[in-house]
C-alpha cells in the first residue's frame, strides 16, 4: 500500500432510502454516491455531475464536502441537503436518501404558491 493510500479515511455510511436501512463504506477520497454503487446499493441518481438533484439526500450526522454541489443553494447546504454524486465523506455518515422532492420544495416552493 503507498503512503497517499494509508492516509485516505474510509467512513462508514448509513442510508436510509424508503424505509430501508443500508450500510457501505467509503473513502474520504470517493463520492457517496460512487461507494454506495460499489457496494452494490442502488440509489436515486442521474446527472452525477451536482446539477439535477435526483440524488439529494439529507445528512443527520457527520459531515460533507461537496464543492461541486451546484443543484443546492449554500444555506441549504448548511441545513444538510447534499449531492451524493459529488458529496465526499468528512466523517461518518448518517443520511436519508430520495430527498429529491424535498430540496425542490424547499428551494423553489416559494415561487410555486
Amino acid at each position: 500500500m503507498t503512503e497517499t493510500a494509508a492516509a485516505v479515511a474510509t467512513h462508514t455510511i448509513h442510508a436510509e432510502l424508503d424505509g430501508e436501512m443500508h450500510s457501505f463504506s467509503c473513502r474520504s477520497d470517493q463520492t457517496v454516491l460512487n461507494a454506495a454503487e460499489a457496494a452494490g446499493v442502488t440509489l436515486p441518481s442521474s446527472c452525477c455531475s451536482g446539477v439535477c438533484t435526483t440524488c439529494a439526500a439529507v445528512v443527520t450526522e457527520g459531515s460533507v464536502e461537496q464543492p461541486d454541489a451546484m443543484g443546492v443553494k449554500s444555506d441549504l447546504q448548511e441545513q444538510g441537503y447534499t449531492l451524493l454524486c459529488v458529496a465526499y465523506p468528512r466523517a461518518d455518515l448518517k443520511l436519508r436518501a430520495g430527498q429529491e422532492d424535498a430540496l425542490y420544495e424547499a428551494q423553489f416552493g416559494q415561487y410555486q404558491k
